[in-house]
């Protein structure tokens, strides 16, 4: 995958999505201003746009794995963050452990997972290596600022060259989000918190695109020669 492909699937998918609520909203407020309609509508767009700006985070990242995974690079020309993420599930499996065999103790159940690592590093030694996008981009917990910063960093991607303003309006629509799920959210939604909901939606996927495509087409995955 080259970078005007990924651009172009990137934009489609940001496409379809805004598309999607542009139709909610007009579907539930038709000729109706935000300060105008039901609560109820407006909850429903809103906790669809949280659902669109996680749905497009999780893929964008994975269309950039892909595209790296596609150029079959050796361990030594990428960078330490990448081959850390190549080595998500080991780290994972170190960390929490894993249960024992019948008849075996946790000594040697540890010993086995020290083996199954230090194997896994052979094989990122002696071939191309391969990032799973599940791992390396999770989204286990609900979309925000820490969760996107930590993918960033998997993915060897400065977390400043995402603007403070795109983790502030990650922050923001996550906040409504939950107050909506959590229930604490049943009064009247102001007209203008909506209107800036659905712009901080747009300008998020929009600046995410633009680091994904950048960090591609100048390599950042690579280590410098």
């Amino acid at each position: 995958m080259n970078v005007s492909e990924m651009r172009a699937e990137l934009e489609d998918d940001m496409a379809w999505r805004l598309d999607e609520i542009r139709h909610l909203v007009n579907h539930l407020l038709g000729d109706k201003k935000a300060g105008e309609a039901s609560v109820y509508s407006l909850r429903a767009i809103l906790v669809m746009q949280y659902a669109h700006i996680e749905g497009f985070t999780r893929n964008a990242l994975a269309l950039y794995v892909k595209a790296i995974n596609a150029r079959q690079i050796p361990a030594k020309e990428l960078q330490p963050e990448l081959l850390s993420a190549a080595l998500g599930a080991e780290f994972d499996g170190l960390r929490r452990g894993s249960e024992a065999r019948d008849g075996e103790g946790k000594l040697t159940t540890r010993a086995r997972q020290q083996v199954a690592f230090v194997r896994k590093l052979q094989e990122l030694a002696e071939g191309p290596v391969s990032i799973a996008a599940e791992v390396a981009a999770s989204m286990e917990m609900n979309l925000g600022s820490d969760v996107l910063k930590r993918a960033l960093v998997n993915l060897a991607i400065p977390v400043d060259k995402v603007a403070n303003d795109q983790y502030s309006s990650i922050e923001f629509v996550k906040r409504v989000r939950n107050d909506i799920a959590h229930g604490s959210r049943k009064e009247k939604i102001p007209e203008g918190m909506f209107s800036e909901h659905l712009k901080r939606c747009e300008r998020f996927m929009s600046g995410l695109s633009r680091v994904l495509t950048q960090a591609l087409s100048e390599q950042w995955f690579r280590l410098s020669s």
